[in-house]
């Protein structure tokens, strides 16, 4: 199996495709199979490489809480590991929160990067309503169904859920037959709680771009357009109608746009 040791507990991690490495980092208590809408379409340019970030997957579940500093060590050291000395960078979510990291902590490693739906944290942040943090805050793998489908209304579109309900029931099946420790859960939580690089986005120099839907109930979108208004140069694009798993329920235009502008260079 194809572990790496060495952030201190064992990472799992795939490859796939061929070209400049992509690596892509899964928001709070995913792991790396959330991608299938977007391994098709990317591997077909990059050499792809998914991971399960500590404490989900088949990666270990060191004792929390975690940071998105050291989730973000994580992710280099996979790099390094594997020996990359460039990567493009690709997070959503908690993920982004990690992927923000990642760019400030180690720029030597990141050429392209693309932020979704995603926040900033600290003083620049747009929290979520209550009614929205909620089924996420009291997640305790208890019930573990009935806690998906509490949170299904703040990640898909009501559209969506009607008219799609093979996506929402595989969404809870994946996570249901691969399921997050509670532990590892809530420790991921803590991390995204107490992300804050509200005052350091400026520093960031690996070209970015900035995804978001404008029908996102958990993360507004405001979050991303004060990220994009930090970042030199960054670009943001606001996909109509897209919900926070904007990158599930409209896969084609989330990836057309990441192709269109890790291609581009610009």
């Amino acid at each position: 199996m194809p572990y790496n040791e060495s952030p201190g507990f064992r990472q799992y991690f795939e490859e796939h495709g061929d070209g400049f490495p992509l690596l892509m980092i899964n928001g709070l208590g995913s792991d790396r199979l959330e991608w299938l809408h977007q391994l098709p379409a990317l591997t077909a340019h990059f050499r792809v490489i998914v991971f399960d970030n500590r404490g989900t997957g088949k990666s270990a579940a060191p004792p929390g809480p975690y940071t998105t500093a050291q989730m973000a060590d994580d992710a280099a050291s996979l790099l390094r590991f594997l020996g990359y000395k460039r990567a493009h960078v690709l997070g959503v979510s908690l993920g982004g929160m990690i992927a923000q990291e990642v760019a400030l902590r180690h720029p030597d490693l990141v050429e392209g990067l693309v932020l979704g739906c995603t926040g900033p944290g600290g003083s620049l942040s747009v929290r979520p309503d209550p009614e929205a943090l909620a089924p996420f805050a009291m997640a305790k793998g208890e019930d573990r169904e009935g806690e998906l489908r509490r949170m299904i209304p703040f990640l898909y579109t009501d559209a969506c859920c009607r008219e799609r309900p093979e996506e929402i029931e595989g969404f809870i099946r994946r996570r249901m037959e691969n399921p997050t420790p509670a532990e590892g859960y809530i420790a991921q939580l803590a991390a995204a709680v107490t992300h804050d690089a509200s005052e350091r986005l400026e520093r960031i120099r690996a070209r970015t771009l900035v995804i978001t839907g404008d029908a996102d109930r958990l993360v507004n979108m405001e979050n991303s357009r004060r990220i994009a208004e930090r970042i030199p140069g960054a670009k943001l694009v606001v996909l109509p109608g897209a919900p926070h798993r904007l990158f599930a329920e409209d896969p084609d235009a989330f990836n057309r746009e990441v192709l269109r502008f890790l291609q581009s260079g610009t």
